[in-house]
């Protein structure tokens, strides 16, 4: 009972906050819609785009986050955990800084493999250049909420998010449509109130670290060290970033296959992306929440605790999920008339969603399993299946239904969904497998075979 209560804390502010931020993010789309529906299709692109280099900030994001929660459960002493924090910070600043240089010199490059419409270019670049441009920003706050979130400051970073997203809202409207006596700025004014709410938000992370959780920790400790650490970062971070990157990558092809199907399904993409974030955000929160407690317990070698909570979180996560979906099924039409008056992007959309199901039964056990793995030190299975099923079912059955047997957008929703299904079982037979040595030996193994890494 302690640990589900304990889990309710953890978890509830992260969904808040992740619902406040889907909401602060549809107002972007919604008020980009207003301005222009090719817009709209040109910045879910980009974010696509950009999405993928984010996920380089997990290679240092995943692996620290998953050791500082499990250093935490083990009680190590302050300095380690200093050498961790510094060491995370630092080494994805650099990366983040190496990408925003690439990112705005070489977006012709990328703009050209996606094969953007011309009509959306302009659009595309100016979005491109700044928010691109900041993404040394992003890189540092990911990394410094992930810390606060692994000491279960959740509800700490839960309002710096809200606050800096409220900040977004606002500032978008007034450089958006020109008010208060400031230019018309379109998609340019977009990027520049995101980068700045982003910049604002990371200020903030760092000063709430710095002062209220470890003094002191920017001041660089001694290389032997942070090298130390840094290596066995990688070891628990690059197989997880190496799983999201791949599925960044096929989410990067499966929309060069959308580009080819319309422009009106790219931008019915964007909106479909934009309402079924809210599916998946309870499972999304339930996921991150029960991580950090697997971590703590793994950390502590209470792993019989650690099973049971991700069994208990799996069935919460996947009741809710489906709960959700049915509500949006009998919303659907009324929720894609929101963002747009196109009558064809709202038939695709009401078209699609009609099959989602599917996609979010995977999903919501793929999001609380896959955070439950990396939690006890299994990172390599969930790199695995997914190279396999990413390729083999959302991309490649993504073209075949898409193009070839003339399914369209309909048929690339289905093919994430085949995708996520096969995923979510490989997730837990996984997950049991894990465990069953517990059931049958004294001895403590985690899923690959190997001893646990003492932390």
């Amino acid at each position: 009972m302690e640990d589900k209560k304990t889990l309710l804390n953890l978890t509830w502010p992260i969904f808040l906050e992740s619902v406040l931020f889907s909401l602060m993010g549809s107002a972007d789309v919604l008020m980009l819609s207003g301005y222009s529906d090719h817009a709209v299709g040109a910045v879910g692109i980009v974010n696509q785009i950009l999405f993928s280099f984010l996920v380089i900030a997990r290679v240092i994001t995943a692996g620290s986050g998953i050791l500082c929660a499990q250093y935490i459960g083990a009680n190590k002493e302050q300095k380690d955990i200093k050498s961790l924090i510094f060491t995370g910070i630092f080494v994805n600043g650099i990366l983040g800084s190496c990408f925003s240089i690439f990112l705005v010199i070489g977006y012709p490059m990328l703009f050209q493999m996606m094969g953007i419409d011309p009509v959306m270019y302009e659009y595309a670049r100016d979005y491109m250049v700044i928010i691109g441009g900041s993404l040394f920003v992003q890189f540092i706050s990911m990394t410094v909420s992930s810390f606060l979130r692994s000491y279960g400051k959740t509800k700490e970073t839960m309002l710096i998010s809200v606050f800096a997203n409220l900040c977004n809202i606002v500032l978008n409207y007034i450089l958006i449509y020109g008010k208060l006596g400031f230019p018309s700025l379109g998609v340019a004014g977009a990027a520049i109130a995101t980068a700045f709410c982003n910049l604002l938000g990371c200020v903030a992370f760092m000063l709430f670290l710095g002062k209220k959780i470890m003094p002191g920790f920017y001041k660089g400790t001694v290389w032997a060290e942070n090298k130390a650490v840094l290596k066995v970062i990688l070891q628990y971070g690059m197989p997880a970033a190496g799983e999201q990157f791949s599925y960044t990558m096929a989410k990067l092809c499966i929309m060069a296959i959308i580009t080819r199907i319309g422009v009106a399904e790219v931008t019915a993409y964007s909106y479909l992306n934009t309402i079924v974030s809210f599916v998946y955000l309870f499972a999304m929160a339930v996921g991150q929440g029960s991580g950090i407690l697997i971590g703590w317990k793994i950390g502590g070698k209470e792993r019989e605790k650690a099973y049971r909570i991700g069994i208990f979180s799996t069935k919460i996560s996947l009741i809710i999920s489906m709960l959700i979906t049915l509500g949006l099924f009998f919303l659907r039409r009324p929720m894609m008339g929101i963002f747009t008056k196109d009558r064809e992007i709202i038939a695709l959309g009401v078209m699609v969603l009609g099959s989602e199901f599917l996609l979010e039964a995977g999903r919501s056990v793929n999001l609380v399993l896959v955070n439950g793995l990396r939690a006890m030190g299994d990172v390599n299975f969930p790199l695995y299946i997914g190279l396999f099923s990413m390729w083999f079912f959302a991309v490649g059955f993504s073209f075949l239904l898409g193009i070839p047997l003339g399914m369209g957008l309909l048929g690339v929703w289905i093919a994430l969904g085949l995708d996520e299904v096969f995923r979510a079982v490989g997730m837990a037979v996984r997950w049991r497998r894990n465990f069953q040595p517990m059931e049958e030996t004294e001895e403590e193994q985690i899923g690959d075979g190997q001893p646990f890494m003492d932390v």
